[in-house]
């Protein structure tokens, strides 16, 4: 699998994701779903990657950036191979409360308590 952007279905909708330590992204409103991805198989989410966070932001460059739970991601993910997935939300067309609602969404059905 090579480094480049890859769509990947997540929650019935289509995701972006790229590789974390190569992530750049503008601040524009998404919802971002992080994933600890195996070596080897197609790219389904439950048989190659672990959920291991969901949230939205109206600003997902500076957020990601900046993230508090970024050391958490990567202590979670035995080899480090993290990726971000975002579905982008444009204010024009949605809420933050849309936002908000899939982000409770894509928890419930992805989260592991």
């Amino acid at each position: 699998m090579g480094s480049g952007p890859v769509t990947v279905t997540i929650g019935g909708l289509p995701f972006e994701c790229v590789p974390l330590s190569s992530a750049v992204f503008d601040d524009v409103a998404a919802v971002y779903v992080i994933l600890c991805v195996t070596e080897g198989g197609s790219w389904q989410v439950l048989d190659v990657a672990q959920v291991l966070d969901v949230g939205q932001t109206g600003q997902l460059g500076s957020r990601l950036d900046s993230h508090e739970r970024k050391e958490s991601w990567l202590a979670k993910c035995p080899n480090k191979n993290v990726w971000v997935c975002v579905y982008k939300m444009p204010t024009g067309r949605f809420s933050e409360e849309d936002r908000l609602r899939l982000e409770r969404t894509l928890r419930q059905q992805y989260i592991r308590p």
